[in-house]
């Protein structure tokens, strides 16, 4: 496994005519927390979001670059949960609530749950972009009113791409399974009551590799692995791409007496200066 990375595995499960993919991000949650300076239960959500944007990408064949997108729709601790995930990296941000201070976001609600709705309310809007690298990206919209954000991804999943899908997101774990051509109901629901028998105790610690031990009378076998890792991309250059279309006058505001500007990225909190 790379340095500072997690390893990604997909499986086939023959017997059952399905697909999958396993990953425990240990590494990658130590550095988007440290990166963010997160604290609370919102980590939970935040480091979950992640997982489910490597979990979209994972289906898309060939795919170059995922975005999932979380909103509010009802007066809530958070506006938005942004990731985007890229073949090996994977990146994110939140938006607060603009009345609430910096310093005391995560503070402010230590007593809220790590379920989604505890942190956006109900119903959450999921956006999601799929490119593909060809053509035009494909971009879905959907709402659903759960506590998890597993379901909102099984919803959008059977909706929008007409996919059968079940997804585990148990702390640092995400496990999902898909159907594959040749998956009737019978295959579907083996599958299915396979996955739902993992004990809690092994869903918490077990390796992703011990984890798919569970799926043997299902002729479990290893297809691929990946490793991701939270890292971002950013860069002046490409900063000052994004602000190059922006009115000469709010350029000029936003300039200091040497006449550059500083640009923080959401994704990683790096500062780059750029002078127009």
């Amino acid at each position: 496994m790379a340095e500072n990375s997690d390893q990604l595995i997909r499986f086939l499960l023959p017997e059952a005519h399905c697909r999958g993919v396993v990953i425990r991000a240990e590494q990658m949650f130590a550095e988007s927390n440290r990166m963010h300076g997160l604290n609370g239960p919102v980590v939970s959500l935040f480091d979950q979001s992640l997982l489910a944007a490597i979990l979209l990408l994972s289906i898309s064949k060939g795919g170059m670059r995922q975005v999932l997108q979380l909103d509010a729709t009802v007066p809530a601790p958070l506006q938005r949960i942004l990731v985007e995930a890229r073949r090996g990296a994977v990146r994110g941000y939140l938006n607060w609530r603009e009345d609430q201070p910096v310093l005391h976001q995560t503070a402010i609600h230590h007593n809220a749950g790590d379920g989604i709705s505890d942190w956006l309310g109900k119903p959450i809007r999921l956006s999601t972009v799929r490119d593909l690298g060809v053509g035009q990206p494909y971009i879905s919209t959907i709402e659903h009113g759960s506590d998890f954000l597993a379901d909102y991804l099984i919803h959008y999943l059977n909706q929008s791409v007409q996919i059968r899908a079940d997804i585990i997101l148990h702390g640092n774990l995400a496990i999902m399974i898909e159907a594959m051509p040749g998956c009737d109901d019978d295959r579907w629901f083996k599958a299915v009551e396979t996955m739902a028998k993992i004990p809690s105790a092994a869903l918490q610690d077990e390796s992703p590799e011990s984890l798919l031990g569970y799926f043997d009378s299902l002729r479990c076998k290893v297809a691929g692995r990946d490793n991701y890792r939270y890292q971002c991309d950013c860069s002046p250059e490409k900063m000052a791409e994004a602000i190059k279309n922006l009115p000469s006058d709010q350029l000029a505001s936003l300039a200091d007496e040497s006449r550059q500007i500083t640009v923080s990225c959401q994704y990683c909190d790096a500062h780059h200066i750029i002078k127009p």
